[in-house]
């Protein structure tokens, strides 16, 4: 087992990995497509990354991340097209409202555990889809929805991907901080056991409701940069099954990772593009793949390919000597 500073070392050369290649994929990704693709991929990771430090190194469980997508979205769109405010203004706010709601919601909720706790998650994700669906004069309900959002430009260059992959480094090295201090510490001591860690001074409510928190709020400027990516969409947009994908994305990813987010978004967007030509075996083989995924590699894509990565370094240097 590695070090944490060996850990904190490899996470940084990840970041350094992590920006090039960003750069390159803006320099190289020139059409339309292939750039819609590597934007919904770093929009859900950013999602997935906060589910990740919730999910894998508290243990707690969310199936409701859609309604702070949700909330993130159309707090963006009013602040665009009501309060007439930038974009990233509106971001912001979308980002700040959902964490507030998610600390808000946290204290109840977190006192339940395993099924209770992702059942009342759940609840939440499917009124959110229903408030939504209904309260057509701030969303615009399923018809028309939100439409003719305006494009993140300066001047008259499009910078969506460029500010989707700042918020991306952002909400990565955020977590990665969190990780690997004493907070990171204490929520894996919370996930091994909560009489433990408050055995040893550990405050768990407050700190599981901060996790919770910084989940949701990642999940809201997902939501924030999705409506600046689609520019119209409407309620079916933040169904239940958004939830369910990003939890799909942190267990094929990695549990025990931050940058199992990162490889979940990337497999749960692209393995459906790449099945494209099968659609009458579409699911089936999709389910089959994802179910292998879980069955032989536990702990996540990330990990395993880590880990197969070091093995192959290291019967390298064995060879070498």
């Amino acid at each position: 087992m590695s070090s944490p500073s060996s850990s904190a070392k490899g996470d940084f050369i990840g970041m350094g990995v992590l920006v090039v290649g960003l750069i390159a994929a803006d320099l190289l990704l020139g059409s339309h497509f292939y750039r819609g693709l590597a934007l919904q991929i770093m929009i859900f990771s950013i999602a997935s990354v906060g589910l990740t430090l919730l999910v894998g190194f508290t243990g707690q469980i969310s199936i409701g991340q859609n309604a702070f997508v949700a909330i993130g979205a159309y707090m963006l769109a009013n602040a665009v097209q009501a309060l007439h405010l930038h974009p990233v203004i509106g971001v912001i706010l979308g980002t700040l409202l959902s964490a507030l709601l998610g600390f808000l919601i946290a204290r109840p909720i977190l006192r339940l555990q395993g099924h209770y706790l992702g059942l009342a998650t759940l609840a939440i994700g499917a009124a959110a889809q229903i408030i939504a669906s209904q309260w057509r004069e701030v969303t615009g309900g399923l018809d028309p929805g939100i439409v003719d959002l305006p494009a993140l430009t300066i001047g008259s260059t499009n910078v969506l991907f460029w500010f989707v992959g700042l918020c991306l480094v952002i909400v990565v090295g955020l977590a990665l901080c969190v990780v690997h201090s004493p907070v990171g510490r204490a929520l894996q001591t919370i996930r091994t056991s909560e009489t433990l860690a408050a055995g040893n001074g550990i405050p768990v409510a407050a700190t599981k409701a901060a996790v919770f928190a910084f989940s949701a709020g990642t999940a809201g400027l997902a939501g924030g940069l999705y409506a600046l990516f689609m520019r119209s969409f409407n309620a079916g947009s933040f169904g239940v099954m958004m939830s369910i994908e990003l939890l799909m994305m942190v267990m094929v990813g990695s549990l025990s990772t931050i940058w199992g987010g990162l490889f979940g978004a990337a497999l749960v967007i692209l393995l459906p593009q790449a099945l494209e030509h099968f659609e009458n075996a579409k699911l089936f083989i999709y389910g089959t793949i994802m179910t292998l995924v879980v069955m032989f590699m536990p702990s996540g894509l990330a990990s395993s390919a880590f880990h197969l990565i070091q093995r192959l370094f290291g019967r390298k240097e064995e060879v070498s000597r």
